[in-house]
């Protein structure tokens, strides 16, 4: 019987005008938003390959001067000698010999690969740069494009299918489920429906499911050509694996929204303030709580003003300028194994520069990891109070099933910071120690390599998301489900 009513009420559905308007409009949402994230991605790939060539093309120019100084030093005899910054263009070695000029002047550009689903949830990789600039500058330097003061963004962004099913799949879900059982009350045929042999929970379950199906064969068949379409890294099993961990999350968050629709029915009135009802419910879930969660965690831990890095920077660029030959003393201090002989000191602009720039990164670093702080004591809170919004789990679960997490872009970062202090001393050691830099030495430069974090964390950070949405489910779906026996068929 069940099945009968359930293939009646998907016949019935699937003739109603408004579905189709529904489907219509959540495909095109969809279609629309596959475009976006993947034209984001797109962007973000395109920007690091750029600064990659460029980059890469401004050593490549230096590397060819080395060359043609090491031929005409082969041809005419002599020296291969290290270039310093004090002698007239055009003539000694090309600063392409000079460390210091190689590692100050051009940039190697780290870059963090975007998952296979990075598309389909850009989360905070429009924010955040997903490629940054390693030279002998500092922290603060490789970092200054980032938005440091952006809290967790849960409720707004890119329009991506992250947002179409955080934000519409809601309302379209409510759309079709506010008036269930209401409808057949309000027209004097529930009575009729439950004179057969069916109950008020089998015909809800049946009613439930045909909208279910729908709605599911809509989301997860497009959400499965826009993978294809905009997805990267299909023939990878870390690509499948993280869409199955989609397909899951967002089973649960369809899933919580038919039970609120059930609950609602179950204690409503009629279609009409059913359907405001859940409105009401949909705008303090969606929006207005994530709002709240993410000035609350603003509030409780505040990042210092991006005013303050600057200040100090600039303060410390200020005192190492008037006081430069004690920073130049710590600089050398730093460093005692190439201090030169005697009571001489390099004097030269890249070496002051250095002191400078060290003075500076003593400065500010602790305010930058203040920084840090901060951002992670935010994103901690917003982890305990997601389980009041399952739009907030949900966005949490997209984000770390996309790769777009927070989490992750710290652990990029983590390791940029290790390269980061690598570059700088290879550069900064030959630089000091007066090394030519030959041409071959342009190969063995330190390249970053990405180390992907395992996806044990993965799995870890997005149990208590789903775990939240399932326990929401259940409790929303029990409720309406025992008070179904005593439902009042007909109106009073």
């Amino acid at each position: 019987m069940l099945k009968l009513i359930i293939s009646h009420e998907t016949r019935q559905i699937m003739r109603t005008g408004a579905l189709w308007s529904i489907l219509i409009l959540l495909i095109g949402a969809i279609i629309f938003a596959s475009w976006s994230g993947g034209r984001s991605i797109e962007r973000q790939v395109e920007g690091a390959e750029a600064a990659v060539t460029f980059e890469n093309g401004l050593r490549d120019h230096m590397r060819k001067d080395t060359e043609k100084y090491a031929a005409q030093v082969e041809a005419e005899g002599g020296e291969y000698k290290f270039a310093t910054v004090r002698h007239a263009p055009g003539s000694g070695p090309p600063q392409g010999t000079n460390a210091g000029a190689v590692g100050a002047e051009t940039s190697k550009y780290v870059t963090l690969p975007p998952t296979g689903l990075a598309a389909l949830s850009v989360g905070q990789s429009d924010i955040q740069l997903n490629y940054l600039p390693i030279s002998l500058a500092t922290t603060l330097d490789v970092t200054k494009n980032l938005e440091l003061e952006n809290p967790v963004n849960l409720a707004t962004g890119s329009f991506d299918i992250a947002f179409v099913v955080i934000f519409l799949l809601p309302i379209f879900i409510l759309a079709m489920s506010y008036d269930l059982l209401s409808s057949e009350k309000e027209r004097g045929t529930l009575a009729m429906i439950l004179a057969h042999p069916i109950s008020v929970r089998e015909l809800m379950a049946s009613k439930i499911i045909s909208r279910a199906a729908v709605m599911l064969a809509v989301v997860l068949g497009f959400g499965l050509i826009a993978l294809i379409t905009v997805g990267t890294g299909l023939g990878t099993a870390d690509t499948w694996m993280r869409f199955a961990l989609w397909i899951l999350a967002t089973l649960l968050y369809l899933a919580f929204w038919f039970a609120l629709a059930v609950l609602v029915n179950v204690y409503g009135k009629n279609s009409a303030s059913n359907g405001t009802v859940l409105a009401g419910i949909w705008l303090i879930l969606v929006v207005i709580t994530p709002q709240l969660v993410s000035m609350l965690a603003t509030t409780i831990y505040p990042t210092p003003s991006r005013m303050e890095l600057t200040i100090a920077a600039r303060e410390a660029q200020t005192e190492a300028e008037k006081n430069f030959m004690s920073k130049l003393d710590e600089y050398y201090y730093d460093h005692l194994e190439f201090v030169p002989e005697g009571d001489e000191k390099a004097m030269d602009f890249l070496t002051l520069a250095q002191a400078n720039n060290n003075s500076i990164e003593k400065a500010v670093r602790p305010l930058y990891d203040n920084f840090q702080n901060q951002l992670n004591k935010q994103e901690a809170l917003v982890q305990r109070f997601q389980y009041l919004s399952p739009a907030i789990m949900m966005q949490l679960a997209l984000n770390e099933v996309s790769g777009t997490s927070a989490d992750r872009y710290e652990y990029f970062l983590s390791q940029v910071y290790v390269f980061h202090e690598e570059w700088k001393e290879y550069f900064s050691t030959k630089f000091l120690q007066r090394y030519p830099l030959k041409p071959a030495d342009y190969g063995s430069f330190p390249e970053f390599h990405y180390q992907e974090q395992p996806f044990g964390l993965v799995i870890a950070r997005l149990v208590p998301s789903l775990l939240g949405m399932l326990i929401l489910f259940l409790g929303v779906m029990l409720v309406p489900f025992l008070a179904l026996r005593n439902y009042q068929v007909a109106s009073r």
